[in-house]
């Protein structure tokens, strides 16, 4: 049997609201993220679709893991907004070597909830464009890796 796992992303950094409330991703969002892609994709992590929250920074880090990675499914999908109830969607996580790029403090809570069953225990500190891979073990997941910007960026230097 194929062991279920999801993948939880933060969107890139984004530009400050101030510059633009829509808050785009910022280049160092964009590199970091493509570089991160590149990393899973080189790796060959695998990957069925991609999710994400409908924000602009969201929709545009998940765009890119789809771009690097070669994976078409990429769609919005309710319950991964900042202040969403991690209830909204753990009932959607079904889908086996998913990605779902969303953002704080509801990544936190959702990660949380779903390793301890706590949404207020802190189990990782998530950072933008980071990716964290769970597996599901009987009625909860285990943090199975994480990988961050700085990771890759410390790696090949």
């Amino acid at each position: 049997m194929t062991p279920h796992k999801i993948y939880f992303a933060q969107h890139g950094l984004a530009v400050d609201k101030a510059d633009d409330p829509e808050r785009p991703l910022s280049q160092v969002g964009i590199d970091q993220t493509k570089a991160i892609a590149k990393t899973l994709h080189d790796s060959k992590t695998p990957t069925s679709r991609i999710f994400h929250s409908r924000k602009l920074r969201a929709q545009q880090t998940a765009e890119i893991f789809a771009d690097v990675m070669n994976i078409s499914a990429v769609s919005a999908l309710d319950g991964l907004s900042p202040n969403d109830d991690v209830a909204l969607v753990t009932q959607n996580l079904k889908v086996n070597n998913a990605f779902y790029v969303g953002h704080l403090p509801h990544l936190d809570k959702l990660t949380a909830y779903l390793v301890t069953g706590a949404e207020n225990s802190s189990v990782i500190k998530f950072q933008n464009s980071a990716v964290v891979c769970l597996e599901k073990s009987d009625d909860f997941y285990q943090l199975q890796w994480y990988l961050t910007p700085g990771l890759i960026e410390n790696y090949f230097q």
